[in-house]
């Protein structure tokens, strides 16, 4: 007598609504994307959108009602967002103020009514450069299943103190049903690097530079005093390229193709485009330590080095110059082997995947 056949798992079905997708792109067979874009420029570049403003208004209204009726259906399984965040309406009108308060305020109702119920399961993830969670994000942190939260703090409730329940410290509310239940929604995340950008590394020995920086201080403790420290390691005969003005695309590629170090201190959060390209260029990155929770940290001396900004940084990235060229670009070859693996925009999404299905 055969035995009845065990049934088989169907994918998540994910509905992903915002304005910058990466779930649909990875996954586009069990995800769908529906653009609910409320600023008229392009998120990466800031370029103002060339269609005029009646088309703009229409795609908008477009976008809403087919929004609408999907999530009236709810054929779908989990829902993806990114996070509110601060209003960013600094130095601007009142109006403009209010406006995007609203608008904040509505797609966060929209984004509810979408995940209304039991079944369906509301994903958020934080890209803002903040180790706290913003407050106009509590609503979201209590009511998804998982957050995912770029510069996630190692001591998860610094990121967590300022959407607890009103009146708590981190103190009381670590040991409470509610502030367990938030801890446990949290998961690290990045910004990460399209594929197409790893190149394969130029050998060590053949290249022009020994050490590479561009960038201003622009107010971050962490970049004060960089290129005096750049200028003592080029007084002692290394060679540093620290141009003072913006490198083009191509320029700032091949300045990093070319050189053997690449400092690359963390700006306002410690996760940054640079890191990841540093790396898909093919040199090692410096980076000052950090104290955020990472998916899989690059690790001291495998696929990076680590320097600690409050000591003599010329000494410390002086013992890494000093380095054997075959071991530098072992280094290289680890970290790009180990960005491939973590850091695409497709490992990434695959991450999120992995952590949905494992609820």
């Amino acid at each position: 007598m055969g035995h009845a056949s065990e049934p088989v798992a169907r994918p998540l079905r994910i509905l992903e609504i915002g304005f910058q997708p990466l779930l649909s792109t990875a996954f586009p067979d069990q995800t769908e994307f529906i653009d609910t874009r409320f600023r008229w420029s392009e998120v990466r570049t800031y370029e103002t959108a060339k269609s005029s403003l009646p088309r703009r208004l229409y795609r908008l209204a477009g976008s809403f009602v087919h929004l609408l009726r999907t999530c009236w259906r709810q054929e779908y399984d989990v829902v993806a967002t990114r996070c509110l965040g601060p209003v960013n309406s600094h130095g601007r009108s009142i109006l403009n103020h209010l406006g995007r308060v609203m608008m904040g305020g509505a797609f966060r109702g929209l984004v509810r009514f979408t995940a209304r119920g039991q079944r369906v399961r509301l994903v958020v993830i934080d890209q803002t450069d903040h180790v706290t969670i913003h407050p106009r994000d509590h609503k979201f942190i209590r009511a998804c299943a998982l957050y995912f939260k770029r510069e996630l703090a190692d001591n998860h409730w610094h990121s967590l103190e300022a959407v607890l329940p009103r009146g708590a410290c981190t103190g009381a509310t670590r040991f409470t049903p509610e502030g367990v239940a938030l801890r446990a929604r949290l998961r690290p995340f990045a910004l990460g690097i399209d594929a197409t950008a790893i190149v394969p590394p130029i050998p060590t020995t053949g290249k022009k530079y020994d050490l590479f920086y561009v960038g201003t201080a622009a107010g971050i403790p962490l970049r004060e005093g960089l290129h005096e420290v750049l200028d003592v390691l080029a007084g002692r005969g290394w060679r540093v390229f620290a141009p003072k003005e913006r490198l083009t695309p191509d320029e700032y590629r091949e300045a990093v193709r070319q050189s053997r170090l690449c400092l690359s201190p963390g700006g306002v959060g410690w996760d940054c485009y640079r890191h990841y390209e540093v790396v898909a260029f093919g040199s090692v990155p410096v980076f000052n330590y950090r104290g955020m929770q990472s998916i899989a940290p690059f690790r001291h001396g495998v696929h990076c080095f680590y320097y600690d900004p409050q000591g003599d940084v010329a000494e410390q990235v002086e013992v890494w110059l000093r380095l054997p060229p075959e071991l530098l670009d072992r280094v290289a070859g680890g970290a790009q082997e180990h960005l491939a693996k973590h850091f695409t925009f497709d490992a990434l999404a695959a991450y999120v995947l992995r952590e949905l299905e494992a609820l």
